[in-house]
């Protein structure tokens, strides 16, 4: 069996994309994030159970975003193989 070579230009050139999209993925987590608590210290006063309810509903939707992007760049990596 022959072993293919490797273009080291373009391996280099697919980890800078990668960085990138995670340094967007992480800019824009952060940016929510911060929208969020914003948003929570507009709503004044002190709710702690309300408060405690829409921090798990934001838990549960970054899970739910999380296994969305996971799918599919799974998809995306079946279709490139």
């Amino acid at each position: 069996m022959r072993k293919r070579r490797v273009d080291w230009q373009k391996e280099i050139e697919k980890t800078e994309r990668i960085r990138r999209r995670g340094l967007g993925y992480t800019v824009g987590g952060f940016l929510l994030a911060m929208f969020w608590m914003f948003g929570a210290r507009q709503m004044g006063g002190e709710l702690p159970v309300a408060s405690m309810i829409l921090s798990f509903i934001f838990i549960a939707f970054g899970i739910l975003i999380f296994f969305v992007i996971s799918a599919r760049q799974k998809r995306k990596k079946n279709r490139d193989v």
